[in-house]
């Protein structure tokens, strides 16, 4: 499948040549009916972190985001015209981008699982999808064992989460690549990852690991708790519509 992105403010909506076929065929077709939601002369410049070393999502050039899954790119494209916005993206350790969300410094996180602990200090959307936590080990395990060894990324829901409820040890690492290794070589009983995360680094997982369902989980975009540009309520209906477009398929 050819995937072409028209690259204007109010022109990302993902478009599928006339020839092409797939699987998000009917994604992106119904994605290339989305509209902007503002006018062409409101066009807006919004600063979105996210957070670094996040499998499947690579800043490139020009300050732009590489999403390598077509459904997701398609999505936050479809976001960016609905909102009438040219994004600029900040790749930053996870930590750095809540903290300068916070600060406004920047307009927007995303992709972020949202977390009780976030949402104290900031304002989550709609939900864009759901991406919950797995269960990597070597062998069945309690997770009512709080002695267990477990492994997450540092500043990652899963991390700050598990850390929250009383395991001895919550390793955190700061590259999803290293929690593969904790694992193979037994240093850790259980690594916990989004499901996105564990389905993009399939090949770095030792042969015999086993993967349980965890912590169900919704991931979207985060905003300043003050929400000084009123972004929310157009944003939410953006992701409505974007999601509304996807079902079709």
């Amino acid at each position: 499948m050819q995937l072409q992105v028209a690259h204007g403010p109010a022109q990302q909506c993902a478009i599928l040549r006339p020839a092409a076929a797939g699987l998000y065929g009917a994604v992106v077709l119904a994605l290339a009916l989305c509209q902007p939601a503002r006018g062409a002369d409101t066009v807006q410049r919004l600063v979105i972190g996210t957070p670094a070393g996040l499998p499947g999502y690579e800043l490139v050039d020009d300050n732009q985001l590489k999403i390598s899954d077509p459904y997701k790119k398609a999505f936050t494209d479809c976001i960016a015209s609905r909102l009438n916005a040219g994004f600029v993206w900040q790749s930053l350790p996870t930590k750095r981008v809540l903290q300068m969300l916070e600060a406004g410094e920047i307009d927007m996180a995303y992709p972020m699982g949202f977390t009780e602990e976030r949402a104290a200090s900031l304002l989550p959307s709609s939900p864009a999808w759901q991406n919950p936590d797995v269960l990597v080990s070597l062998h069945a395990v309690d997770m009512r064992d709080l002695h267990l060894r477990l492994a997450a990324r540092l500043g990652s829901p899963q991390h700050a989460d598990y850390l929250a409820e009383g395991y001895a040890r919550v390793t955190g690492v700061y590259a999803y690549e290293e929690l593969a290794g904790l694992l193979e070589r037994a240093q850790v009983d259980v690594v916990i990852v989004p499901r996105s995360v564990y389905a993009e680094q399939k090949a770095l997982w030792p042969p015999k690991a086993m993967v349980t369902a965890g912590k169900p989980r919704a991931s979207g975009f985060y905003l300043n708790k003050d929400d000084p540009k009123k972004l929310q309520k157009p944003l939410n209906a953006a992701i409505a519509r974007c999601k509304d477009a996807s079902s079709s398929r």
